[in-house]
């Protein structure tokens, strides 16, 4: 309860923040506003008193108590901020607002309560002494759970990799560090989880509508724009008309309209397949769209006082999220781009654009020497040349993305040019990002390109949802057959996407749902967090589903590749010995000691993986906890032996 109580006291003062710092906004705005830099000062206020105390409970209610001061810090910034009449501007044209808020408040509300669904399901659903969870989180949420529960078990910051504990935790990991303060502090796990995303998502959604409300001026365009970007979705739910059937769909593990990897379609939908599986995501973006919202009213409102906040918001996004750092300074860098031919270099255009990037370089660079340099640096797949994203020039391009982005394939181009030359200048950041993601690749997954390339989808969308609109006043007269044309078009853009948030929910459920960790797992992961030091150091198998490492936070000699390839890690020497100690007993005796090895963790993984440590302890040695399927040896048992 404490933990939880700790997060919304940083909400409540985001909220008195925003109430004082942008008084001139309205009501909902600020709410939404206070909400992101309640979450960012969550995020960021234990840190700097984590080198010195620890991640320990010190930490977090220094951090807290520091809050207050940024937070008063932040009111007298920001207090010069008024309000600006923006009816008038071109690029905002508030049209029939209430209909259009109403209208995002019902598919806001109706969604966030599906993703709130999803996550219960699938965030160790208990059923039987078992943990089970869903299909869009059975991969990533072993990892994310095993960093929150190492780092509050542990307390030792800078954190380590659990799976690899002779390697710095260079990985964003500032989206878990939010759920270990709360776990810490004596929330569930579960809930730990699932609280600070749930505030994370609704900033997200917000944001994503304030935003369109910045820069889209038809009348319905917002609401549009906003359906187009979390509904996504091209024309895969044509190949189940065919070689696949709908059953495949609600019951096949990956076989959705936005995720079929056989038949080329990798244009997956934001929320099931981005927002829910993948934490720093899903965290960046709630910073993100914050920080583009500021930077449009400053570049194209003129409300230049807007510059400064955006600018130390996006300081903060690098050990958040490192991609979004990146989709900041793109989109920053085309608007700069463009304000330069519109104004000139004036002493003003300096003043505007230093005090954005001064405090947006200044606040990441420490980030970036101490995290994330660690992995990139001299690792030549953190940044290549690659052409043609993930389809690598093995299908025809044009078919390509068609099937996977849909209509707007098409009518983006043309919507693009025949906007303003103002208006290109604000959408050109969606072109920058797809030809950069189309040539290079900037970390080891190439698939993962597509954490950039959805921020040039949302600007894709809004361009898009105002000139289809536009086209349909000018064009059909008739009203009821603008709704026909308006109504089709939307179901052949969203139809794959509602199909695929339709599995998402039902794969929770049980029958359907993926079991993470048996009874047993769980009655041994209960035994080691009772019993064994928070910093031990177990040999078990490399799986992802990890009991030891996700459940109790204890070490692992080496984790999954499927993880520690991806963050650039030099594993492959210390997997390699995790598997002969497994596989030879004698290659275990001889190193146990030399590589730390405190407790030996046997399960069907293990015994799967090298059943010859499992038998020779089996024979030779007790245990210090065994059940149905797990035997647990510490030290004294194998020296004992020998």
């Amino acid at each position: 309860m404490m933990g939880i109580l700790w997060l919304l006291a940083f909400q409540l003062l985001g909220e008195l923040a925003a109430a004082a710092g942008f008084a001139g906004q309205q009501r909902a705005v600020r709410l939404w506003l206070g909400s992101v830099l309640g979450l960012a000062a969550a995020i960021w206020a234990p840190i700097p008193f984590a080198f010195a105390l620890g991640f320990s409970p010190a930490a977090h209610w220094a951090g807290l108590g520091a809050a207050v001061l940024l937070c008063a810090g932040m009111c007298l910034m920001l207090q010069g901020i008024r309000k600006h009449n923006i009816n008038n501007n071109e690029l905002c044209k508030h049209i029939n607002i209430e209909r259009e808020s109403i209208g995002f408040m019902v598919l806001a509300g109706a969604l966030l309560l599906v993703c709130l669904w999803i996550l219960v399901t699938h965030t160790l659903y208990p059923r039987n002494g078992a943990l089970y969870t869903g299909q869009c989180t059975y991969g990533d949420m072993a990892m994310h759970l095993g960093f929150i529960t190492s780092m509050a078990e542990q307390r030792m910051f800078p954190p380590f990799y659990s799976i690899l504990p002779q390697a710095k935790l260079c990985y964003p990991f500032l989206c878990d560090s939010v759920s270990a303060s709360v776990y810490l502090l004596g929330a569930g796990l579960s809930a730990a989880y699932i609280l600070p995303m749930c505030i994370a998502l609704a900033d997200v959604f917000a944001g994503v509508w304030f935003l369109c409300k910045s820069i889209c001026h038809e009348k319905g365009g917002s609401l549009l724009g906003w359906t187009l970007f979390f509904f996504c979705g091209g024309f895969g739910t044509l190949y189940f008309f065919g070689k696949y059937s709908f059953t495949d769909l609600f019951t096949g593990f990956y076989k959705t309209p936005t995720n079929l990897t056989s038949e080329g379609i990798r244009w997956v939908n934001v929320v099931v397949d981005m927002l829910l599986p993948q934490r720093a995501t899903l965290f960046g973006w709630s910073l993100l769209m914050a920080c583009l919202w500021l930077l449009v009213q400053a570049v194209f409102l003129k409300k230049e006082q807007y510059f400064l906040p955006a600018g130390i918001l996006g300081g903060l996004l690098p050990m958040v999220h490192t991609h979004s750092y990146l989709a900041l300074g793109l989109c920053a860098a085309c608007w700069m781009l463009g304000s330069l031919l519109r104004e000139g270099m004036t002493r003003q255009w300096w003043k505007h654009w230093l005090l954005f990037g001064i405090p947006a370089v200044v606040l990441a660079l420490p980030q970036v020497l101490f995290w994330t340099l660690d992995s990139v640096g001299g690792n030549s797949q953190f940044l290549r040349l690659n052409l043609d994203w993930v389809n690598g020039l093995q299908e025809n391009w044009f078919l390509f993305w068609l099937k996977n982005l849909g209509p707007l394939f098409l009518v983006f181009p043309v919507a693009y040019f025949i906007q303003p030359v103002e208006r290109r200048m604000l959408f050109s950041p969606a072109l920058l990002i797809f030809v950069l993601c189309e040539l290079l690749v900037f970390q080891p997954n190439v698939y993962d390109n597509n954490k950039l390339m959805y921020i040039g989808w949302l600007l894709v969308c809004l361009c898009s949802a105002d000139a289809v609109l536009h086209a349909l006043r000018r064009f059909v007269k008739r009203s009821a057959l603008r709704g026909c044309v308006l109504g089709v078009l939307i179901l052949l853009c969203t139809n794959a996407a509602l199909l695929s948030l339709g599995r998402e929910a039902v794969s929770g459920m049980e029958g359907l749902a993926y079991r993470l960790f048996s009874a047993e797992d769980v009655e041994a992961a209960e035994f080691i967090r009772q019993n064994t030091a928070p910093d031990a150091k177990f040999l078990t198998a490399d799986h992802h589903d990890n009991a030891v490492a996700v459940l109790t936070g204890r070490n692992i000699l080496c984790g999954s590749s499927s993880y520690l390839y991806y963050h650039g890690l030099n594993y492959r020497p210390t997997q390699q010995l995790q598997n002969q100690m497994l596989q030879d007993p004698e290659v275990f005796l001889a190193n146990w000691e030399t590589q730390g090895i405190d407790y030996v963790f046997i399960s069907r993984h293990e015994r799967a993986a090298g059943p010859g440590l499992a038998q020779w302890l089996q024979s030779n040695a007790a245990p210090v906890f065994r059940n149905a399927d797990v035997s647990i040896y510490d030290r004294a048992a194998w020296m004992l032996v020998k």
